[in-house]
Formats: structure tokens, sequence, C-alpha cells
């Protein structure tokens, strides 16, 4: 009956998406699907799950999925499946991917280049006998057996967890002291998996990443944390993980660590760590975030994720609260070279530092159990995705600042403008993953239901604009002032608008100045004298009619400006101001005649166009027949040939030389 009364919505409302509204409408136009394999007997619990790796080496992205007895992984692109849908784990045959057999399989893989080899590696875990093993799969561009069940440090290797200090409970991969090659990091927490307790510390673990392809060094295909030394890499003790991810939060080139449990805390990526590193909370070294509390002590399921939300070029990071009772999502965003609290308070509502997304009072409870930031619609901003249960909902990134706090309940919520954000119907899979299994160079959504994956393309933003100039070039003005659009444009874009401008004098110099008045239609934004970002207020349909009076004003007198419009990825035009003074030259010509356009006419001539095949040119200039155009005359200096001081300008003057009547002189302004 939920289905029926999906496509009934869909037919009377229309495509109102560019994604679909229900994975009940999902098929081979716009999407894939991959179900799981049998495991004693029942289908296996496709849940966990990453697409942004390539294992094999060849450009594609490829798909990781846990199943049951172990992990498949399937080679991109989807085209080598044929037809097949659901694709499952019988193509895993060392061609189309492979399986890794392990016990009691551990929910994310992740996956990132450990050995500088350019290849991505893989890393998987287990909680067999509550010790917790971490498995490391090196990537390769040669053929993988079609089942890895061990390792010999060649394929790769384990690393064993002391008694149940369940290692590998929190895992990630990044490049925390900045050296170009990512870094293995990996929690313990003692008894998560079960059984005792023993005299061990709860930890996290840092190796750092080997460059042109080296292996690790291992005992039998064993690695054991002992082998971490200062130089190879760091430990920390008491704290650490139940879920770990990382990003440049400070954008100083080294990620940072997200460990979230028992505290919600950021470790910053420095580029030298003594091997028992107690880092300060001091907001250089670390620090706490407060305002992040959660209902269950298992919170593995994707609660933070890395990203540039506003495009600013900065990594911002979102993370979900996951208390039922007051639920919220924030994206923090990142800074650079600006100094960090001891303390972020993720609820403080300052729209410079973090974005509350609330449910709001509405029925619909708009929770987040789980995340990714991810560029799905291709317009160059990273998106927020969440599962609530039963369904998901995506808030595009966007340059337009959002409130501090966005109600998703409310009628302005962007989940309820197709261009600013989408809900997905009829998904029940907890957990999030983006990928490019098309390799279309777009990020597809990958969601669960009934145990069935589901990649839904990405699907560019339905946005295209132009202004629509009618000149490129504009001529000198005397004053210096120059209205770029008003009358030289015929904009036109498409569905979704434009959310911002950016004005840019590419060559500028230091008199350029780009203005335009804020109004109730935009706010303007000034960067530097010569840049400006317009936003379009009202995600108005008409924001570039609103933009006519932008205007350049200058001192310069010798050279052109080029000054450029651009939206990233849907608007790029240039306009030339010619802002070269004419030069000033003498105009003499006989009795009973006047100077137009270096023409000697009678008073009152009207058709100036006629040219010198008709008027003769003043003194000192010849007719050029073809052109029909009054020159100088071949090898006479012109104010062209001569470059005058920032306080002079060029005239030229009578000179007694019987050839080049007129000669350029460079004279005080």
């Amino acid at each position: 009956m939920k289905i029926l009364l999906v496509l009934i919505l869909i037919i009377c409302v229309g495509w109102n998406h560019a994604f679909p509204a229900s994975t009940a409408i999902l098929n081979n136009t716009n999407s894939y699907s991959i179900k799981g394999g049998t495991f004693n007997g029942k289908d296996s619990s496709l849940i966990y799950s990453i697409g942004t790796c390539d294992i094999n080496g060849d450009g594609i992205k490829d798909i990781i999925y846990n199943n049951g007895d172990g992990y498949v992984v399937l080679f991109g692109d989807v085209s080598r499946f044929g037809n097949s849908r659901p694709i499952n784990d019988s193509f895993a045959d060392g061609i189309n991917g492979f399986k890794i057999k392990i016990p009691q399989a551990e929910r994310f893989p992740v996956c990132g280049d450990v050995n500088g080899d350019g290849i991505d590696d893989l890393i998987v875990t287990n909680s067999q006998s509550f010790f917790g093993t971490l498995f490391l799969i090196y990537g390769s561009k040669s053929p993988f057996k079609a089942t890895i069940d061990s390792f010999d440090g060649i394929n790769g290797f384990q690393i064993i967890g002391e008694p149940y200090s369940s290692l590998g409970i929190g895992k990630v991969i990044c490049d925390v002291n900045g050296d170009g090659v990512k870094d293995i990091v990996f929690s313990t927490i003692m008894g998560f998996y079960g059984g005792g307790h023993s005299n061990s510390t709860n930890r996290n673990f840092v190796i750092y990443g080997l460059k042109n392809g080296s292996k690790y060094t291992t005992d039998n295909g064993e690695y054991k944390v002992s082998d971490i030394v200062e130089g190879k890499g760091f430990i920390m003790t008491l704290i650490y993980g139940l879920t770990l991810t990382c990003g440049d939060i400070n954008n100083d080139g080294y990620d940072d660590l997200y460990l979230q449990k028992p505290r919600y805390q950021i470790v910053f990526g420095n580029a030298t760590f003594p091997l028992d590193y107690a880092p300060k909370f001091d907001g250089k070294e670390a620090l706490n975030i407060t305002g992040i509390t959660w209902a269950s002590i298992d919170n593995r399921s994707g609660t933070s994720s890395f990203g540039d939300f506003n495009g600013d070029g900065l990594i911002d990071m979102a993370v979900t609260n996951g208390n039922y009772s007051s639920y919220e999502v924030y994206i923090i965003f990142g800074k650079k070279n600006e100094n960090w609290p001891s303390t972020f308070d993720a609820k403080s509502r300052n729209s410079s530092n973090v974005i509350a997304f609330t449910k709001g009072s509405g029925s619909k409870d708009y929770n987040c159990d789980s995340l990714m930031m991810g560029d799905i619609n291709a317009d160059g901003f990273d998106d927020l995705q969440c599962f609530s249960p039963d369904f998901v909902w995506v808030v595009y990134g966007s340059d337009f600042p959002f409130e501090s706090e966005v109600d998703l309940s409310a009628s302005t919520s962007p989940l309820f403008d197709e261009c600013r954000g989408f809900i997905l119907e009829q998904v029940d899979g907890k957990v999030l993953a983006n990928a490019d299994f098309n390799n279309d160079k777009i990020l597809d959504l990958m969601v669960i239901k009934s145990n069935i994956l589901y990649g839904i393309y990405g699907e560019k933003l339905l946005m295209s604009a132009s202004l629509g100039l009618i000149n490129t070039t504009l001529e000198y003005s005397s004053n210096g002032s120059y209205i770029l659009l008003d009358g030289n444009y015929s904009p036109v874009s498409e569905k979704c608008p434009l959310t911002s401008i950016k004005v840019q004098v590419i060559n500028a110099q230091p008199s350029d100045s780009i203005d335009i008045a804020s109004s109730n239609d935009i706010t303007v934004k000034k960067l530097s004298p010569s840049t400006i970002i317009i936003y379009n207020n009202n995600r108005d349909s008409k924001f570039l009619q609103k933009i006519a009076k932008i205007q350049y004003s200058t001192q310069r007198k010798d050279s052109i400006a080029s000054i450029n419009f651009k939206f990233p990825g849907y608007l790029d035009e240039t306009i030339l101001v010619n802002a070269t003074a004419p030069h000033k030259f003498p105009c003499i010509c006989p009795a009973n005649n006047i100077c137009i356009d270096s023409l000697c006419v009678p008073p009152g001539t009207t058709d100036i166009n006629a040219g010198c095949a008709k008027y003769p040119c003043t003194y000192g200039l010849d007719c050029n027949s073809h052109d029909n155009k009054c020159e100088f005359r071949s090898g006479c200096m012109t104010c062209a040939d001569l470059k005058c001081g920032s306080n002079e300008e060029c005239e030229l003057r009578i000179s007694f030389n019987p050839k080049c009547k007129l000669f350029p002189f460079c004279v005080l302004n």
C-alpha cells in the first residue's frame, strides 16, 4: 500500500526532483543494485559499504561491502556486469572483484593509499574471540585471488589485538603528519566485544604510511603494535574513539582526527609526534566538542564526515547528535589561520562557525542516525546526506549563507525545494555511502532497502545560466566609470537559479573597484576592492536581471581590464574594458573645414561614414584606401610606441619631419 501511495504521489505531482523520490521507482536507468550472498542458510545482511576506493588501480572507483562471512570487493565500473540486477557476489571471481573471508566481519571497511604506490589499500576488521583483528589488503594492478583468506605480508597483513581489547573498533586512513602518504589509525576499547577485561587501557594507535610502494615489515604476515616506535607512528592513551573519522578542519595541511566516544574530541594533525602523545586540549593541539550526545552506546553507523559544504575551499565537518529528544545535525565550518577554542560548542547558534539542522515541530522526524558528505549533484559543493528511519534527506551544499538554525519542517526548508535538497522515501538500511560506480565523475548515493544495496546515480543540478552579453568589449570612458551590464546583456537561466555570482577584475590594478548596491533582492560581499560576491537573497529566477548596475571604476589610462563573472561549473564569462585613453593630436584642416573623426569636412556634414574616400584626412594622417580610414604613415611613431610615466599622458604634436608630420610626446596630466 505504501508503494502505491508513493506512485500516486509521483503521478499527481510530477517529477519534482532530479533524484528519484523513492526506492520503489529505481531501475537500470537511474541506479544499480547489489544483493548479498547466503551465509549459514540465510541471506546476508548487506549493511556496511564504501564506494570511493580504487583497489585495482584502474582509475575507476570500486565498491566494498560487508557480506556475512567477510567482505566483497566489486571492481568498477558497473558496465562490466551487463544488465544484471541485482549484482551479486558471484561476480567476485578474481577478475571482476574478489572476496575477503574473515570471521565475524566488523562494520565499516576503510581505504586509502598507505604505501605511496598510488593505489588505494583496504582495511577491514573483525570481532572474533573478543580480541579484534585488523586486516590490511594492499591494492594492486595485478590480478587478485578470488578469495583472500590469509595474509603473508605480500598481499597484506594483520594486527591482532590483546585479549578483550576490541582492536580496530574505530579505524580510519588519513595523513595526520602531512608527509603526503596516508597513515593507519585505529582504536581499542577494552571489553566492547564482550568477555572479560585485561589490565590494558584504551588507546589510539597511528602507524605512519610508507613511500614509493614499500610494504610494512611483518612476522609471517603479522604486524605487532610493539613495532610502533618513535618516527614510525605514535600512541595516545585514554584518547580513543568508537568512531574515528578524519579531515583537515583547521586547513593547515595535516589531517585531523575526530574521535567519538566517550568524549567528542578533535586531535589536530602535525608534522611530528612523540611516541607517547598526550595532546593538550588547548585549541592548538586538540579540542573538546560539547553539545553532542548519544542515547545509544553504539554510535558506529557513520556519525561524522568531512567535506566542503559552503564552497570556500576549506574543509568542514558534519556531525550528528544522536539524542532523539533533541536531534540536531551540525555543519562545523573549517577555518584557516584562526585560533580554535579549547572547547567548541556545537549548539552555539553562531552561523559563522556552525549551522544546526533541526527537525522542528512538524510531524516528520528528520533524525540523522548516520550521515555522509559528498557532492552528489555535481555543483562543486559537498552535500549533507542523512538517514532517518524509513527515509533519507539531503541538503545541498551552497555558498549561500544559511541561518544559524535551519528548521527542516518549516515551509522554507531546503528539503521542499528541488534546487536545495530532497527526500528519498522507503530506505531501511541505517548506513549511507557514496560511490561513482558508473564512472561519470558524479558521486552516487548508496542506500539500503530490504537487504538490497541501491546505488542511485548522481544527477547534475538543474542549473544553467548565461549573461547573454551583447558587447564583450567596452570602449574607453573619460571619467573612468563603466556600467558593465545594463543594456549590454540578455540573461537566461534554467529551473534552479544561481545562488551567487562572483565578479572580479582578473588583472586588477590598485585603482580598480567593482561595486553594486545591496537591496532586498541581493546582498553584496566585498572580498577586495576589485572582487565582490553577489548573493541571490530570495533564490529569485530573475537574479541575473537584478545585477544590471554593476559598476567598474578605475584610474588606469593605458591598459585593458579583464572582468570575470563566475559561478563555478555553470557560468564563466568575461568583459574586456578598454581603459586606454585615446591619444591627443592636433586636428589641422584647411579654412572653412572642421575636423570630425580625423576627417576634414565642411560644417554641417552628416555623411561621415563616407570616410576618407570622400573627405581628406587631417594634417599628418594618410587615407588607407582599403579600410577607408585615416591613419599614420607607415614607419611613423605613434603614442602606442611610447611608454609614458604614471603621471603623464601622450600627446601628438606637429613635427617638421617632411614624412612624419606628427610626433608623440609625454606630457604631465
